[in-house]
């Protein structure tokens, strides 16, 4: 006799509820991917688009199946036809999300199995060019485009070392630099360029700066969030406190979107990238920004 996970499909019971809570639990943690440590967000998983598509489907079929508020709740077929007719798809893609879902329950490590693309490879496949790729972007440091990749690649002294016989175009590029981890987006920045987490600083922050703008404070006018100042007796003399507002311009920070990759750290503000200009100007929750004695602005 054969055991219950040989038989065919129509003579086995459904899977144990819990059992498929669990499995979709954990598969929710896959297709999200992992923590970025101390940094907010997650890292982008390393699936390719079939088998993210294949997940996504067994994970929506669990849902199906495994949640309390589903209309489909514990019927293993009527959830499966319900999968796919979200899908826009047949009976057919429901028997394979449900042999697939069956058989992650069972095995969390058997994974959709991509059958495209095994007769062709990447040339990034070759560890030696996609190293040297990556020295090269490196040294470009915030001017990667699609288009000096391109151009690196066409050089005859690479296509010769790496015998790259087809053209290289720019939108092949653009796949390339997705691949490596590129991304055109803004790079994230940090607020200083270093110190701020020194022992002496994070001292003083923390037992001279702050304690004395609190009592500073105690001293001053509130406001709620209604804009409306808060009547009652102050810790003393009253204080006005006059915040400094400074904002630096630079002649080439412009050019806010680049390639960076996706899990670069955020860099410190450089300054340095051409010539700089400082405004800078004094403000007061009670009196607005600094003026003169003629009611001139006080920002230079």
């Amino acid at each position: 006799m054969k055991a219950h996970s040989e038989r065919p499909g129509y003579k086995r019971t459904a899977p144990d509820i819990a059992a498929a809570q669990r499995a979709a639990l954990d598969l929710a943690e896959k297709l999200r991917g992992p923590t970025r440590g101390k940094c907010r967000g997650y890292k982008v998983p390393n699936f390719d688009r079939y088998t993210r598509l294949k997940l996504e489907a067994i994970h929506a079929f669990l849902n199906m199946y495994a949640s309390f508020s589903s209309v489909t709740y514990g019927r293993w077929s009527a959830s499966a036809k319900q999968t796919a007719t979200a899908a826009g798809r047949g009976d057919y893609f429901a028997e394979c999300v449900a042999r697939m879902a069956r058989q992650y329950i069972e095995d969390r490590n058997v994974l959709p199995i991509n059958p495209f693309g095994k007769w062709s490879t990447s040339m990034l496949a070759d560890e030696d060019l996609s190293n040297e790729i990556l020295l090269h972007l490196q040294s470009l440091g915030n001017n990667i485009t699609a288009e000096k990749l391109a151009n690196y690649l066409r050089r005859e002294d690479i296509r010769e070392k790496y015998q790259i016989g087809g053209h290289i175009s720019v939108r092949t590029a653009q796949r390339y630099l997705f691949e490596l981890g590129y991304r055109f987006t803004s790079p994230k920045k940090g607020q200083y360029t270093d110190g701020h987490e020194r022992a002496d600083v994070v001292y003083y922050r923390d037992h001279v700066y702050l304690p004395r703008l609190a009592h500073l404070q105690s001293r001053s006018m509130a406001w709620d969030k209604d804009n409306q100042p808060f009547y009652g007796p102050l810790n003393g003399r009253r204080v006005i406190i006059w915040y400094h507002d400074e904002t630096i311009f630079y002649a080439h920070d412009r050019r806010r979107r680049v390639y960076c990759h996706k899990d670069a750290p955020a860099k410190p503000y450089q300054k340095g990238d051409g010539v700089s200009y400082m405004v800078a100007d004094y403000v007061s929750a009670d009196f607005g920004w600094l003026r003169g004695p003629n009611g001139e602005r006080a920002r230079r």
